[in-house]
């Protein structure tokens, strides 16, 4: 829903189903609230929400939580601590994920992003 544009409607089925959920499961959801709170230019409750304990750590979701996390501190102005977390979705994105794996991309263009404001 999030790639969608469909912001709040991520937020309550992330909020709605993140009490019941365990494991990987409530991962996913905690890092789709932060990507939703987001969206919505709600940058210091998505760093709120982020800053949570996690569930578990997933594979799957590598980069994942970092990206929100990125995204977040760019939109509010916070460019240096912005380009340490995207940088460091990127790392753990090359590190865990298949070399082919979009969110690779994902991450290297947001690095590319963030780090070429600093040079505008």
């Amino acid at each position: 829903m999030c790639g969608q544009g469909r912001y709040a409607e991520a937020e309550a089925i992330a909020r709605g189903n993140l009490p019941r959920a365990v494991g990987g499961t409530a991962a996913a959801l905690q890092c789709q609230l932060v990507r939703s709170l987001t969206g919505q230019g709600r940058h210091e409750e998505a760093l709120t929400e982020a800053r949570r304990p996690r569930p578990i750590w997933v594979r799957e979701q590598s980069g994942v939580l970092d990206m929100a996390i990125a995204t977040a501190l760019h939109g509010l102005g916070r460019r240096s601590e912005a380009e340490s977390a995207a940088r460091r979705a990127l790392t753990d994105c090359e590190r865990f994920l298949r070399p082919a794996d979009p969110r690779i991309h994902e991450a290297r263009e947001l690095v590319a992003r963030i780090a070429g404001e600093y040079l505008a």
